[in-house]
Order: structure tokens, then sequence, then C-alpha cells
């Protein structure tokens, strides 16, 4: 087809230089340029698709997704902001907190783009997330790749995360780390991302927004994330303390609806499976007569120990292909 209108194309401004009288004294030259308009107008295409074949495509955005898994509601913010860049754009988002929204399959076009927002658990991308992206297939679709992280580090996340999505159709352009308020102890990086977290997601969203206007070259491999596989920590797995209820509670069952694993009854709110429980803090926080806690002494012990992170601000980073 790029062939085709280029030829119409050439005809079209031949015909219009044979339609110049003789005596104009450009006759004489028309043939000449006769010639460079077909060369011109058939070599353009042909150098498009040359480029294509190489794996080089003109990007034509149509829409953009921004997927999150965030309990404490700081990574959506992070991804929102991102996503904001793309105002001009269909925007679509889908939120992995939601147990049934992870259940779905979802699939994307090679014209979309996705951007993946996830904290930090231990290192890790969290359990149910890894579940959620068997269920996402993309078609040579450009993927953002973001973790967030409570002041201490991100070890792998950023790692997985790319490899969950590499062999599934997706194709990483960009990938971020940013630093938000701790879910155990919210004296660590509190209130972030704060105005100056927020202004440095909406440079990231505007330069990948440039990025994607360009000719990209959809290698996945020209992409380098922090991290190392094999990894170097396992899978987030038993925690040293448990969420507990008191007597203060009054059964509304909040904390069920906005359990992200449902690992509270929906008829008891005090019945917790605690082998299913992220301890992401959720239940906490939305509890209005503060019913929920953390295992006392043990849970002290952990904040004493991420204690010596609270003085400190690190810096976010990202990179784009």
């Amino acid at each position: 087809w790029a062939l085709f209108f280029g030829w119409a194309g050439s005809e079209f401004y031949v015909g219009k230089f044979e339609e110049l009288p003789k005596e104009c004294g450009y006759w004489d030259s028309s043939v000449l340029s006769a010639c460079q308009i077909r060369i011109q107008c058939c070599i353009i295409p042909l150098v498009v698709i040359f480029f294509n074949i190489q794996g080089v495509f003109i990007m034509q955005l149509l829409k953009v997704y921004y997927a999150y898994f965030s309990p404490g509601n700081t990574t959506e913010k992070v991804l929102s902001q991102i996503a904001s860049s793309f105002e001009n754009y269909p925007v679509e988002s889908i939120n992995l907190t939601n147990y049934d929204e992870r259940q779905q399959e979802h699939h994307f076009k090679e014209n979309e783009l996705l951007i993946i927002g996830v904290p930090a658990y231990g290192g890790r991308v969290p359990v149910p997330v890894v579940d959620a992206l068997s269920r996402f297939s993309g078609l040579n679709t450009p993927v953002v790749l973001v973790a967030t992280y409570g002041n201490r580090d991100i070890d792998d996340t950023l790692m997985e995360l790319k490899k969950n999505v590499t062999d599934k159709g997706f194709i990483p352009v960009g990938a971020a780390s940013f630093v938000c308020q701790h879910t155990f102890l919210k004296e660590c990086a509190e209130g972030r991302p704060d105005e100056e977290d927020l202004k440095m997601a909406k440079e990231f969203g505007d330069k990948l927004k440039e990025c994607l206007r360009l000719l990209v070259t959809y290698d996945a491999g020209n992409l380098e994330v922090p991290g190392s596989f094999p990894y170097t920590k396992p899978p987030m797995g038993e925690f040293p303390f448990k969420v507990e209820t008191n007597d203060y509670c009054i059964y509304c069952m909040l904390c069920a609806d906005v359990c992200p694993v449902k690992a509270i009854s929906d008829s008891n709110p005090k019945d917790i499976d605690n082998s299913k429980c992220l301890r992401c803090g959720s239940c906490l926080r939305i509890c209005p007569t503060q019913a929920k806690s953390f295992t006392e002494e043990p849970f002290k012990a952990l904040q004493q120990k991420l204690a010596p992170l609270c003085g400190i601000r690190k810096e976010n980073w990202y990179t784009i292909c």
C-alpha cells in the first residue's frame, strides 16, 4: 500500500509538470524532474518498509492503559501522574488491587501503551500481581515498568516485572522507581510521593510521550533495569507479625471489602487467613474504630530495624529506551 500511494502521488505531480507549456522554459527540465519525483515518492515508502522489517516502527499510539497494585494508594498516585501526560489520548486504568479485576484477562495491541506499577514487597513483585500478569498478553505492545518502595530498595522488583511481561508479547520502553511512604512504618518516607515526586513522575510521562512519537526500536534487550536474575531474594513469605482484631470491632466489614487477597472472612472480620494476608495495612487504614493492628512485639522489632531509613531521603529514578 505504501508503494501504491507513493506511485500514485508521483504520477499526479508528474502530470502537473507535463501540463506546463513548453514555452515557459521549465518544460525541458520537467522530464528530469518527473524522474526525480517518481524516485523520491517510491523511495520514501521503501525506507518505511525497510525499517519495519528491521523492527523499527513509527508508533501511532491510539490508547493508554495504566495498571497498578496499590493497597496504600501511593503507587496509584504515581501512575496516574505519569498517565496524565497522555491526556490527548484515551486513557483507562486497571486496578489490580481489586481481587476480581486480577482474575480478568487483558489483551493489548501494538498501537496501545501499557504502564504497570507495583510496590516492592521484600524486593520482589507481589505474588498476586505475578498471578494477574499471567492473564496479560500483548502484540508487540510497548510497556512501561514502575516499581515503588518505602525508602529501602527495589532489589529485583523491576527485573522480575520485566521478565513477567517480555515473554507475553510486551516490549519494555521505559522503567522507573519512585519512593512512597512505607507500608509498615509511616515515618519512613512519610507523605511521599510528595509534590517533588509527582513533578518527576509527570516529567517521566512527558518524555515517554515524546519518545513514542519518534521511531522506536522494539528490542527489549535495549532497556536495562536494576536487579539480578536469578533473584537474590525469595518471594515474600511468612511474616513475624499478624493482623489482630480487638473488641472495638463493630463488624462493619469494611476491612473485608478492601482486602486485596480476600484474607478476611466476609462474615467475621476477626477470622483472618494469615497465609494469604500480605500485611499491606489496608484493613488498618480503613477501620473506623481502629480495631485492627499488627501483633505488637514482632512488629515493634521490625520498626526498630527499619528506623535508620527514616532520616534518609532517597531519590527517584527512571530510564527510557
